[in-house]
C-alpha cells in the first residue's frame, strides 16, 4: 500500500513540477505546488487503490458464489444430496 502512495505521489509531483516550469513560474512556487500535489496524489492513489481492491474482492466473491451454485445444481441433477456426499 505504501508503494501506491509513493508512486502516485511521485507522478503527481513530477507532473506539477514540469507544468510549473513550463508556465514560467518562480521555482519557489513550482516546488510548493509540486509538494502539495505529491500529498494529494498519494491520497488519491490510496483512495483509488482501495476501490480497485474492493472491486477485485467483489469479483472473486461473485465467481465463488457462481461456481458453488453451479456445483449444487449439478449435484441436484445427479440426485445427490449434500448429506449423502458428506456421508461418503
Amino acid at each position: 500500500m505504501r508503494y501506491i502512495f509513493l508512486v502516485f505521489g511521485f507522478v503527481f509531483f513530477t507532473m506539477v513540477f514540469v507544468v510549473g516550469l513550463l508556465a514560467d513560474r518562480t521555482i519557489a512556487l513550482v516546488v510548493r505546488d509540486a509538494c502539495i500535489a505529491a500529498v494529494v496524489g498519494g491520497l488519491a492513489g490510496h483512495w483509488f487503490w482501495n476501490h480497485v481492491l474492493d472491486a477485485m474482492r467483489i469479483t472473486v466473491a461473485v465467481k465463488r458464489a457462481t461456481a458453488e451454485a453451479a456445483s449444487k445444481a449439478k449435484r441436484r441433477k445427479k440426485g445427490e444430496t449434500v448429506v449423502a456426499k458428506a456421508e461418503k
